[in-house]
């Protein structure tokens, strides 16, 4: 069943990665190991399937960490280098910054109406593009391609429900509906629910954790590597790193380090997995951190 998928990236981010550990997430196997067999439609196989997927940069200026632009262009390479020819395109909006007006939240009274508070100055920051390109490319697609029989939205925003709307009524293709939250309480939205063939309401954790991509995807010039900062427990490498380069010449070899099942110790709990699958949580971080002091103990 030849299907295309339209992912809003600022949905699935906000709806499903920013708090997790697991933002270096392969798209096209969190669709085509998950999302998709799961669906009404999972009596179909998925061999012929693409992606379009739709993001901006992220304004320097107005982001939290120096090295989030570096690490969101980071993720971009990594997800053309590890697609084969065809099964992924980004298609990039972008992030405009203006200075306006607005009201001001009262702290002491949050549910005070607009009027009585304070009108204060603000800069906005709001993405372009992206709902106007996710409908000219689906539309484009659905007229265009007459293979296409399956064409999936990954959003939870109205103002795509016209889109949804006008491509059912064509009757060339079925649409189906992924939310992009890890809430299994939360229901879709109407407007876009009613113009789709078959829903998904959530995204599991359990199906983002198995959907990482490589820690190093190789491409043509130089590899790409997942960002420390996109671990969940940062400090806590660091840490490891530092304990490590006491005997190892450079932080290359603490990575080989981590990738590799080290020997047990009595006085230790046991590793369950390789170091390198336990830095997303406090706990399991720092069992590593023991062993990596455990190892150099021995090593000097």
């Amino acid at each position: 069943m030849k299907t295309r998928i339209y992912i809003d990236g600022y949905n699935l981010y906000y709806g499903c990665l920013k708090r997790t550990p697991y933002k270096w997430l392969d798209l096209y196997r969190l669709f085509h190991s998950y999302i998709l067999p799961s669906s009404s439609h999972s009596r179909h196989s998925y061999s012929d399937l693409s992606i379009k997927y739709f993001t901006a940069d992220i304004v320097a200026n107005a982001a939290k960490s120096e090295d989030s632009l570096k690490d969101q262009q980071a993720y971009h390479r990594a997800l053309t280098f590890n697609a084969q020819e065809g099964q992924l395109e980004i298609i990039k909006g972008y992030y405009a910054t203006n200075q306006t007006r607005a009201f001001k939240i009262d702290e002491s009274n949050p549910k005070k109406p607009p009027k009585e508070c304070e009108y204060v100055d603000v800069w906005k920051l709001e993405e372009k593009q992206t709902d106007v390109n996710i409908a000219v490319e689906s539309l484009y697609d659905v007229m265009t391609d007459d293979s296409l029989e399956q064409v999936i939205f990954v959003t939870n925003d109205t103002d795509l429900s016209r889109v949804l709307e006008k491509i059912q009524s064509l009757n060339k293709v079925k649409v189906g509906l992924v939310i992009p939250t890890t809430d299994n309480v939360r229901m879709p939205n109407e407007k876009l629910d009613k113009f789709s063939d078959w829903t998904r309401k959530n995204i599991l954790i359990e199906e983002l954790k198995a959907s990482q991509l490589p820690r190093v995807v190789e491409g043509k010039r130089k590899p790409v590597v997942k960002p420390v900062g996109w671990y969940g427990e940062p400090d806590v490498i660091e840490n490891i790193f530092e304990v490590l380069l006491t005997v190892l010449k450079n932080r290359t070899k603490c990575w080989k380090w981590l990738e590799t099942t080290p020997p047990s110790f009595e006085d230790l709990p046991r590793l369950p997995d390789l170091p390198i699958n336990m830095l997303d949580d406090a706990t399991s971080a720092n069992t590593v951190l023991l062993y990596a002091k455990k190892y150099v103990s021995i090593s000097k």
